[in-house]
């Protein structure tokens, strides 16, 4: 007993644009790239991230500063919205109907808004009343809005 196959493609694929399409960039860096964010933003946004010991290990108003994980919350929350949009995009990339530096630059545009609202949302822990007292604000990452502004992303070829 035998059988034959045959496979018939609508479309046939031209391999030379797959091979370009395939060439770039390999990742989409959010954050607060070095070299191109301000060393303030990148100060403030790692002691919110991580929290500070407080007194000379650095802090907003000179006290600790608790753990906010802006960063790590938005990229956790996000990672399916992410990977499907990989997905999604995938056939395009291997039919050359679009590149991957094309299709990295939107993921960091939505990465970069996931970011933002992140910081825009966070309420927990809240500010110290010394702090509200302060900045005359209860949002615990936003003072002047510098940071949350400073957030941006990069394609890169490593």
């Amino acid at each position: 007993m035998s059988f034959t196959v045959e496979v018939k493609r609508k479309k046939r694929v031209d391999l030379s644009k797959v091979q370009t399409s395939l060439r770039g960039p390999k990742k989409v860096k959010v954050g607060f790239p070095a070299g191109e964010a301000d060393s303030d933003n990148i100060q403030k946004a790692v002691w919110n991230e991580f929290g500070t010991r407080g007194g000379a290990s650095g802090g907003g108003w000179g006290g600790p500063v608790p753990e906010r994980p802006f960063m790590r919350n938005a990229m956790r929350e996000n990672t399916s919205k992410y990977r499907n949009g990989m997905r999604s995009s995938a056939a395009k990339i291997l039919t050359g109907k679009t590149s991957i530096t094309v299709v990295l630059s939107k993921l960091g545009i939505m990465a970069q808004g996931d970011v933002q609202q992140s910081i825009t949302s966070l309420s927990s822990p809240p500010n110290s009343p010394a702090t509200i007292a302060l900045k005359g604000s209860s949002n615990p990452l936003i003072d002047t809005g510098e940071m949350r502004g400073a957030v941006t992303w990069k394609v890169w070829n490593g």
